[in-house]
């Protein structure tokens, strides 16, 4: 028996120290496995600000980082594709409008959302003590999957996969917060958000920004309510999201400063060393136009903004929407430009869509319930107040509608038609 359990054991042994030379070809396999180039090399590749690989086996996706876009600022946003007005989301809502970091802490990359409501004068001592009481927002943190190494043998260039990412909540709140309040407890809900449903629909990479459209499904197995003839089924409800990473604008803008005495829309930001009791910095939201003639009273702009009229918008309002917009050029004219602004028609065979934000989208819908009758979004730099793009939304069945109304009490009279107590006096 001993003998027998000798052999064995030289067996055994003999099969270990055989086995190792495959043991170390495999091991340097998945060492060589670990750059992004071997990581990827079956992937499809979406080239852009953020390359992109999607495996073809399983749709996983992942996002290549440069060592040089950590801890740099990059703009984020968010807008409804496709949604419901009872859901709280409808197409072309527009939703974040923040400012993102990237940074690396050992093998993760943190993605951290910045303050920007805040503002110091630099040259007062307090200014060191800017981060304080002001709460960080480390919205998720990523395995490094892969990383390759730069011509000084340091890594500048990482992988992580970002499906997790996309189908949670993490990055931005896709579902409203619950009703409150009598009758709450029946009002429509979407329900959960159901991770395994949820799938990316589309990826949009350019130089300057990263698209990925999302769409989630919440489901809720006992509705209590419907939702209405534009809800199909309330166990079960898609609505679809754009992600959108985008670098920072040019350098050359110049914010302007809000004046209180004028209606702006802008970003309110306070400056904890003013001493003044209206401590603000608010900077305005507007469009960069530059004059090809500074020295000109009125010149043309280096880039006028352009407008592009949605395929889907009827035929017949064509040339009212575009003369209608071409009205603005008065309003610019009297600010020094001329012909700041364009418009034109998106071709029925365009190779993109009124959801690329490189355009901006003059827009048109007919839905159930619509939640407006025009509805004119922006998204901006947040610390700027440069405008990066913009959509104006318009519903055709509120529009018309408005329309007969209004034909119904010209030909009825009703306009002309005063109380008698008025008449009298």
């Amino acid at each position: 028996m001993s003998q027998f359990r000798s052999l064995w054991f030289t067996a055994a042994i003999a099969a270990i120290t055989a086995g190792s030379p495959a043991f170390a070809q495999d091991e340097g396999d998945e060492d060589e496995a670990q750059t992004i180039e071997g990581f990827t090399e079956e992937f499809e590749t979406i080239d852009g600000l953020f390359p992109l690989y999607r495996n073809p086996e399983d749709g996983a996706l992942y996002m290549e980082i440069a060592a040089d876009q950590l801890d740099d600022e990059f703009v984020y946003f968010t807008y409804a594709e496709d949604g419901a007005p009872r859901t709280g989301l409808f197409r072309g809502q527009f939703r974040d409008n923040r400012v993102l970091t990237f940074a690396r802490h050992y093998g993760e990359i943190e993605i951290s959302a910045e303050n920007t409501s805040f503002s110091f004068d630099e040259d007062n001592a307090l200014s060191r003590a800017s981060s304080a009481n002001i709460t960080r927002a480390p919205l998720a943190v990523l395995e490094i999957e892969a990383e390759t190494e730069g011509e000084d043998d340091a890594p500048d260039r990482f992988l992580v996969q970002i499906d997790s990412l996309l189908s949670g909540e993490d990055l931005s709140q896709i579902k409203p917060n619950a009703p409150r309040g009598p009758g709450a407890e029946d009002a429509f809900s979407m329900g959960r958000l159901s991770g395994d449903r949820t799938r990316v629909l589309d990826i949009r990479n350019y130089p300057e920004n990263t698209d990925v459209v999302v769409e989630y499904v919440y489901t809720e197995d006992s509705p209590r309510n419907g939702g209405g003839a534009e809800i199909t089924d309330a166990r079960a409800v898609a609505v679809t999201v754009q992600h959108s990473f985008l670098a920072l604008p040019e350098e050359g803008y110049e914010p302007r400063a809000d004046d209180f005495r004028v209606g702006y829309f802008g970003q309110r930001v306070t400056n904890l060393t003013d001493t003044s009791v209206t401590p603000y910095d608010d900077v305005i939201n507007r469009w960069r136009l530059v004059k090809q003639d500074p020295t000109a009273e009125i010149s043309d702009p280096v880039e006028p903004i352009v407008w592009w009229i949605e395929n889907t918008t009827p035929v017949e309002l064509r040339d009212t929407i575009r003369d209608a917009a071409l009205t603005w050029n008065i309003a610019f004219e009297a600010a020094g430009f001329s012909n700041a602004l364009e418009v034109r028609v998106q071709p029925d065979d365009a190779d993109w869509d009124a959801g690329d934000i490189r355009y901006n989208v003059l827009r048109w819908t007919s839905s159930p319930t619509p939640p407006f009758g025009g509805y004119g979004p922006s998204f901006t730099h947040p610390r700027t107040g440069e405008i990066m793009g913009a959509d104006i939304m318009l519903e055709y069945v509120f529009m018309t509608n408005r329309i007969r109304y209004s034909e119904l009490f010209d030909v009825a009279g009703m306009s002309q038609w005063v109380p008698a107590e008025q008449d009298r006096t």
